[in-house]
């Protein structure tokens, strides 16, 4: 697999130098559309029960949870909703772990779910096995607060077309049902706020 070595990111809480807000068309991010049911389980913690809400999604692997939060999950409870949340994934692109919520989706965008669509930082390209890797860096005064990795298939054509290992990279794709692995669709070049001047 063709990488890169991973640099320390610049520190997330500064804005570059000489540059003001950061534009949305150079930021770092990481999106999975999604439409299921509201559900809800208790936990048990510390000897009190508490209701973790949740978006159940048919196909998607049982190892992803997609969290919702209380305030609008609760009188939603048993509906059919979409929303966004921050995906992740293990070494063989299955969906995995607490997946972050982002936001309600308004009905009309429903009919794309499932949806993934990310701005990072190519990784690394496995020709051999049909997979590449992106990283998604936290933007300054953003929320995330550490770097992480997406590893998401792609057919052999779209991954012969792709830039350089630590290219900026715009993607989009899909999640397939039943196996819950992210496979993308299509790219494009990006540029990202720390892109060398």
């Amino acid at each position: 697999m063709e990488t890169v070595s991973s640099a320390a990111p610049p520190d997330p809480t500064q804005t570059p130098e000489g540059k003001g807000p950061l534009s949305k068309e150079v930021t770092y991010y990481a999106a999975l559309w999604s439409v299921g049911q509201v559900r809800v389980r208790e936990l048990k913690k510390k000897g009190k029960v508490l209701p973790l809400y949740y978006l159940e999604v048919p196909g998607y692997p049982r190892g992803a949870f997609l969290a919702l939060p209380q305030s609008f999950a609760q009188p939603r409870l048993g509906q059919t909703i979409g929303f966004s949340h921050a995906p992740r994934t293990d070494e063989q692109a299955v969906l995995k772990g607490h997946l972050y919520y982002i936001r309600h989706l308004e009905p009309h965008l429903w009919e794309r779910a499932p949806y993934l669509h990310l701005r990072g930082r190519l990784a690394a390209v496995d020709l051999e096995e049909g997979r590449l890797q992106v990283e998604v860096r936290p933007n300054p005064g953003g929320k995330l607060r550490a770097p992480f990795t997406l590893t998401l298939l792609a057919p052999l054509s779209l991954l012969e077309a792709l830039p350089p290992v630590g290219s900026g990279v715009y993607l989009e794709g899909e999640v397939r049902p039943r196996s819950g692995r992210l496979v993308v669709r299509r790219w494009e070049p990006a540029r990202l706020w720390d892109d060398p001047q």
